[in-house]
């Protein structure tokens, strides 16, 4: 009979149960309505709400609305809570800032410009949950440096009592004639102290300035102080090595260095022709082509030095000749001969020797061919005895012309 009531009423149990929802979901940076909170069980069709976590604000155009549907899940829904922005957080005065965005959680880091310090304890500002940012924006003042350091016989200016960064001072000496040795000009730094050390006032005097062999133009007079300047010209048949003018330096010495007054001298072979006479000689030698003439008794030769020397001793005289690599060179005397008549009388000569040999020959075989025969004349010794000689026919044809004309 229990067992009968449990049975009838299981469909009921499970009809009343069927599409009900749990707990809604946990969705990011969202929240339920108070009211939903301690709910754990939704009708099919029942709704909740969200708000929006504290930084963040609703998107109006999206739904903060859930609902439990048939299969028992909740519906979706998009995101409707996004960042809250805190605008602009501003930038100090000589200074720069560096953020990312300006929405929640975002920081924002300030720094100052050279030759600015920030005074302000905290050098950056976040975004709260409110839409505010924190703290303040920090304050950048100009660095500073002491007043500049006063120096004997000199003084300073602007004269100022406080000095900020890049101020300048200027300083000088009070004696026109003294030099300021150091940096005459000194800036205040990014570090607050001064680019360098004070100059300090020097008297400046040079010595009289005197140079061989010339003469002043300016500077006739001492004193010679500081940028005193001199002026130079160098006598007659002088040239001047250095500058022909300088000045007195801060260390009492002229500059550039005085110059110096060097006698003129002829040109070296390289650049020019030089004339030498010696004797009844004279000798013109150019550098740059090499070429030499010598005049020699009344004989001139031109010699080019790109190639080797030859010496010929004739009758005498001694002839020196330098043959071209490039060229032909005729060479010519006052007495009319030139190479080429010398070599035509060295052929014609030739020419005579063998012609005068060939008539000889000619005569003395056209004897032998009438006389039937030719006897070698015999030659007396001194001892009165008679030799045969053995003579060319050139010699055995003279001598007996010899003979025929004794017998006439």
């Amino acid at each position: 009979m229990e067992y009968y009531w449990i049975i009838l009423m299981l469909p009921a149990f499970f009809h009343t149960s069927h599409g009900n929802c749990g707990a809604p979901p946990r969705l990011d940076f969202a929240e339920l309505n108070a009211e939903f909170i301690d709910k754990d069980n939704f009708s099919v069709g029942e709704t909740v709400t969200y708000g929006c976590q504290p930084g963040f604000s609703r998107d109006p155009k999206v739904s903060n609305i859930v609902t439990c549907l048939n299969d028992s899940t909740w519906s979706t829904t998009g995101i409707f809570c996004i960042r809250r922005s805190c605008g602009n957080p501003g930038e100090p005065i000589n200074g720069k800032a560096s953020i990312d965005d300006t929405l929640f959680g975002s920081r924002v880091n300030y720094t100052c410009d050279p030759g600015y310090n920030m005074i302000s304890k905290k050098d950056y500002r976040e975004c709260m949950a409110n839409g505010q940012w924190s703290n303040e924006v920090p304050v950048c003042e100009v660095q500073k440096c002491p007043p500049p350091d006063a120096i004997p016989d000199g003084t300073f200016r602007p004269d100022m009592e406080e000095y900020e960064y890049q101020n300048a001072v200027t300083y000088e000496c009070n004696d026109k004639n003294a030099a300021l040795i150091g940096h005459k000009t000194l800036v205040c730094t990014t570090f607050g102290n001064w680019s360098s050390d004070p100059p300090r006032c020097k008297e400046v005097n040079c010595e009289s300035p005197n140079v061989d062999n010339a003469e002043k133009l300016s500077g006739f007079n001492g004193p010679y102080t500081l940028n005193s300047a001199v002026s130079f010209r160098c006598s007659a048949g002088y040239t001047m090595i250095g500058s022909s003018s300088v000045k007195c330096n801060a260390t009492s010495q002229w500059e550039p260095p005085l110059p110096v007054c060097r006698m003129v001298t002829p040109s070296p072979a390289t650049t020019k022709e030089k004339e030498t006479e010696a004797g009844g000689m004279v000798t013109q030698s150019t550098a740059t082509t090499k070429e030499k003439e010598t005049e020699t008794g009344g004989m001139v030769t031109q010699s080019t030095a790109t190639t080797k020397e030859k010496e010929t001793e004739t009758g005498g005289s001694t002839v020196t000749q330098k043959p071209s690599t490039t060229k032909k060179k005729d060479e010519n005397n006052e007495g009319g001969n030139n190479v080429g008549a010398i070599v035509g009388g060295v052929i014609g000569g030739i020419f005579g020797i063998l012609f005068a040999a060939s008539a000889i020959i000619y005569v003395c075989w056209f004897k032998k061919k009438r006389g039937g025969g030719y006897v070698a004349p015999t030659r007396k010794n001194p001892d009165g005895g008679t030799s045969s000689s053995h003579q060319t026919p050139t010699e055995q044809c003279e001598m007996k012309q010899i003979e025929a004309q004794e017998t006439h």
